[in-house]
């Protein structure tokens, strides 16, 4: 892949990524920091990628584990508004409901990473068992008890 082609799909999809990073830190300038970090290691490691069709779970597993070092240095928190302000050059909202939405439910990191890449990345829960290196059967385990508990929460429909 080469630097443009690179360039093109990580701009295709910064807002999700910056919300992915946001629902982990809880925090604007924290969420940045670990997108440009994951992007710049996703860049000096695009040599490891054996397979093109897999970058973009690829990157946002390192979105995801970048906030998670970024979360655990840090535990600050902010608000859903303070999201919103970030995007109000061109607010994605929906995006921003469904990471908040799957943030206050309380799932656990594997949970929210599954349920990212099957809603936003529209991801085959194969693919995602395949690429985050999850064995299937607990794929599909959390992703379903995911469904059941917010099929439960109030609010949704």
């Amino acid at each position: 892949m080469e630097k443009e082609e690179f360039s093109d799909r990580v701009q295709a999809k910064r807002k999700d990524l910056f919300a992915a990073a946001y629902s982990v830190v809880r925090n604007t300038e924290d969420a940045k920091d670990a997108v440009s970090e994951a992007v710049a290691s996703v860049w000096a490691n695009l040599h490891k990628l054996k397979d093109d069709s897999k970058f973009d779970a690829w990157l946002l597993k390192a979105v995801y584990n970048e906030a998670k070092d970024i979360y655990k240095r840090n535990r600050t928190a902010s608000s859903i508004e303070e999201l919103s302000e970030a995007f109000s050059y061109d607010a994605d909202m929906e995006n921003v409901e469904f990471f908040d939405i799957i943030s206050r439910c309380g799932f656990d990191k594997k949970t929210h990473l599954i349920l990212t890449m099957r809603f936003v990345y529209g991801c085959t829960l194969e693919e995602i068992a395949a690429d985050a290196d999850i064995p299937l059967s607990t794929v599909k385990t959390k992703y379903y008890r995911a469904l059941k508990k917010l099929s439960r929460t109030e609010g949704l429909k």
